[in-house]
């Protein structure tokens, strides 16, 4: 072997030796994971991750169920992290979803979907109707005397009772089936508030007509799963506790 080759092979085995070492000691090959706060969102995709994890409870479009309405917020990435990460407490708590069950970037896509949907539009309010005078009465009309209440009128109409009394038996069964997952098997109260005592918050009545029209996040059951009938019965049985 001469000189000149003895000198090409050394070159080459030294400028090896200084690639290896750059890629060892030097920068890593790959860029670090982007942070969750970086993540881009997919509409589309947040739409899926939505509907099988959240809908349960927000309700489909995030137009509230159980949980609030949520609904064309335009949630930032972090924020929602947060909450989706540690959770909401209280009434209306929200469960907390770690990284094995909803990724950083299931919650960037979830929070895209949320901004492109149609925020909550609060109800408009219904026009008082304008006065009308009452029509004059031509002073020749005669005027009817008042009908005067006889004894047996007055007791005839006192007979009548003034709501009808439900089944508590069967208003036990039905709100097993309807409103013990979020009021508690015993109504001692869950997601939804203890219904323990309700009697001193509202009567028949008016029990009656909060669960045939309520007010959010508790479900609208009536008409349809709840008869007129199982309203009436578990108005009963929520009125005995």
């Amino acid at each position: 072997m001469n000189v000149s080759h003895a000198t090409l092979i050394l070159g080459l085995l030294v400028a090896g030796s200084l690639a290896v070492a750059g890629t060892s000691e030097g920068a890593p090959d790959t860029a670090p994971a982007a942070s969750s706060t970086a993540l881009v969102g997919d509409a589309r995709a947040g739409k899926a991750t939505f509907t099988e994890y959240c809908s349960i409870c927000h309700g489909v479009g995030a137009k509230g169920f159980i949980g609030p309405y949520i609904a064309g917020i335009n949630w930032t990435t972090p924020g929602l992290h947060a909450i989706v990460r540690g959770g909401v407490g209280g009434y209306g708590g929200m469960p907390a979803f770690n990284a094995d069950a909803v990724t950083d970037k299931n919650i960037a896509d979830i929070a895209a979907y949320l901004a492109v949907l149609p925020p909550e539009t609060p109800p408009q309010a219904s026009p008082s109707p304008s006065p009308t005078a009452a029509p004059a009465i031509a002073a020749s009309a005669p005027v009817s005397p008042k009908p005067v209440a006889t004894p047996a009128a007055m007791s005839t109409a006192s007979a009548a009772p003034a709501v009808a009394l439900g089944d508590p038996v069967h208003g036990h069964q039905i709100y097993t089936e309807n409103c013990a997952a979020c009021h508690g098997a015993s109504a001692q109260g869950g997601v939804g508030p203890s219904l323990r005592g309700e009697r001193n918050r509202k009567d028949t009545a008016a029990a009656i007509a909060w669960i045939k029209n309520p007010k959010l996040p508790m479900p609208k059951l009536y008409p349809n799963p709840l008869s007129e009938k199982d309203v009436d019965d578990v108005a009963a049985y929520v009125e005995s506790l």
